[in-house]
């Protein structure tokens, strides 16, 4: 299920609580690996769910495999020979005879360091193996196949094959031989499985059609068919979802029972003037949130509200008119960005924004000497009644007078910490994210259980020039010359790719490999910046930086970049 939140059912039974040197073939040193990966008891071992799955269930007979591709097959095992490589490597290789009339074929299999094959598997057995298959000279082969007796139940072939997180010095085939004692028992041993206590009646599971909790363990490790994986995964995401759900009720519950905030009101004529004052209309996405945001911020429960929309949908716009209703009823209004960078673009917003109406003030890390000083004491005296900065703010030293109202821009850039801090810092202040990544309405209501949402679903009116366009990657080679005649014509570029640096084991693009093709080759003569999360902090805000003030023509970034920064010309 990945890495979200685990659920552990009550555990009931000593034998959930056992280390795992309870099952066989488990010993100390194999103990001390699964520790490694947080499994000590049999119960922990049990949680410990696949990564993926490799399908090895459908059988291709022996004569017919083809190259480059997994397959599995039946065959006896022909001549069996063991010698050693130039490298001093043992190699086995063995001819595999076709199961029906035992007639040799042009399929053989090898392996590399693996003594026991010989000594575990005679000649003429009927066997199963999994792998892929690739020409070697004349005849076909696997390499490093996993391979079982066709007599034993399958556990790593001929079936739908759990992958599992591992540690070095820890085998797979191990680790599934043991959760498949656990999972499915064994010679004379009961599946410890079935004594794992379900959380859920009956009567939910039914309204849910939802399979036990045993039943869904046993699939997810062991699945007999991909239907059966499915609704296996759908009952333990079902049991995750509902714990989250408790767990974010039980805290908001918290935050409106002990928490008490000053509430912010603003006369109807004020706001209507500060809305006639803005240099453009409101969307009537921006209304209505800016209503409820208005609406909350009236109460002595303190608000938390997400604001979601795109890059260029307002936020910025209903974040100063919420931090003028604070300054308007006497408190002070704080907004916290990610970046220096995004820190001293809004600070140039709200700039235009307040037009001559609070006084506000940028604190970052750059912000030294006289002038941080001055800021500072501003604060706490309450002279200064909007200040916009990074995490700077909530530095020790740091002190509002009477802080009504946080914005926290991009909230998901920071943890329960910050957020946390900043109330520590005022009376319990209004508490406002923002947010460019779409959320889905029903993610949004599981997600942010503990938050309002508010979203902005329209751009505000005027010429929208954006275009999308789904385009293979064998064609970016016709796209870099129009790239180059859109920066010709005074445009800019962003190049955003998944990954930071190169895997050989995967054909997926990554910044540095782009970056250093795009300068030397398809992209020469124009400039060219690098932008990652590896990166330090000051590094990343240069780069932006340089990229906002045209002095780089493109960009080629991760995801890094999805912060909002506006840079109108790219």
């Amino acid at each position: 299920m990945g890495a979200a939140l685990e659920v552990r059912t009550s555990r009931p039974s000593s034998s959930l609580e056992l280390p795992v040197t309870a099952l066989p073939g488990i010993g100390d040193d194999s103990a001390k690996l699964l520790e490694r990966i947080e499994i000590r008891t049999i119960g922990d071992l049990l949680w410990h769910l696949p990564r993926t799955y490799a399908d090895f269930s459908k059988f291709t007979p022996l004569r017919s495999v083809r190259a480059e591709q997994e397959q599995t097959v039946e065959a006896v095992l022909g001549r069996i020979a063991q010698r050693r490589t130039a490298r001093g490597q043992l190699m086995t290789e063995v001819e595999l005879l076709d199961p029906q009339d035992r007639s040799p074929t042009n399929v053989r299999a090898t392996w590399f360091g693996r003594q026991f094959i010989k000594e575990r598997y005679p000649e003429g057995q009927l066997v199963r193996l999994s792998g892929k298959v690739r020409f070697f000279g004349r005849s076909l082969q696997f390499s490093n196949p996993k391979m079982e007796n066709a007599a034993a139940e399958a556990v790593h072939t001929g079936r739908i094959v759990p992958m599992y997180r591992l540690t070095e010095g820890l085998k797979e085939g191990h680790l599934r031989r043991w959760l498949h004692t656990a999972v499915m028992g064994g010679a004379k041993r009961t599946p410890v499985v079935r004594e794992v206590a379900d959380p859920l009646p009956e009567a939910v599971r039914t309204r849910r059609s939802l399979v036990p909790i045993q039943d869904a363990l046993r699939e997810v490790h062991f699945p007999s068919e991909w239907k059966d994986l499915f609704s296996a995964r759908r009952r333990l995401a079902f049991d995750e979802l509902l714990v989250l759900q408790l767990a974010l009720g039980q805290r908001r519950a918290r935050w409106t029972k002990d928490a008490k905030a000053l509430p912010l009101r603003a006369d109807d004529e004020e706001v209507a003037r500060w809305i006639a004052s803005l240099p453009f209309a409101l969307t009537a996405g921006q209304r209505r949130a800016f209503d409820k945001i208005r609406e909350d911020l009236g109460k002595r429960v303190p608000m938390s509200r997400l604001l979601e929309g795109d890059v260029g949908s307002g936020k910025t716009v209903v974040a100063a008119l919420a931090a003028r209703i604070a300054v308007a009823s006497g408190s002070q209004a704080a907004l916290m960005a990610p970046t220096e960078l995004l820190a001293e673009q809004h600070h140039r917003s709200l700039t235009i924004l307040f037009a001559g109406g609070p006084r506000h003030a940028l604190l970052t890390s750059s912000v030294t000497g006289a002038a941080r000083q001055e800021i500072l004491a501003d604060l706490a005296s309450g002279e200064l009644e909007v200040v916009v900065g990074t995490h700077a703010l909530v530095e020790e030293g740091v002190s509002f007078k009477r802080l009504g109202l946080a914005i926290v821009d991009e909230q998901h850039r920071f943890g329960v910490r910050q957020r946390a801090t900043f109330r520590e810092k005022g009376i319990d202040p209004h508490l406002l994210l923002t947010t460019a990544t779409p959320i889905p309405q029903t993610l949004s209501q599981t997600v942010y259980r503990d938050l309002d949402i508010s979203i902005l679903d329209e751009l505000p009116s005027g010429p929208q020039l954006i275009r999308t366009e789904v385009r293979p990657h064998e064609t970016l080679p016709k796209i870099w010359p129009w790239v180059k005649e859109r920066v010709s014509a005074g445009e800019q570029a962003f190049v955003v790719t998944p990954r930071i640096v190169e895997d050989p084991e995967e054909d997926i693009p990554s910044a540095e490999a782009t970056f250093r093709d795009l300068s030397a080759k398809d992209l020469a003569g124009v400039r060219v910046g690098l932008l990652h999360g590896r990166m330090p902090a000051r590094e990343r805000d240069d780069v932006m930086r340089r990229f906002a003030a045209r002095e780089l023509d493109v960009l080629v970034a991760t995801t890094v970049v999805e912060v909002g920064i506006d840079i109108p010309s790219a």
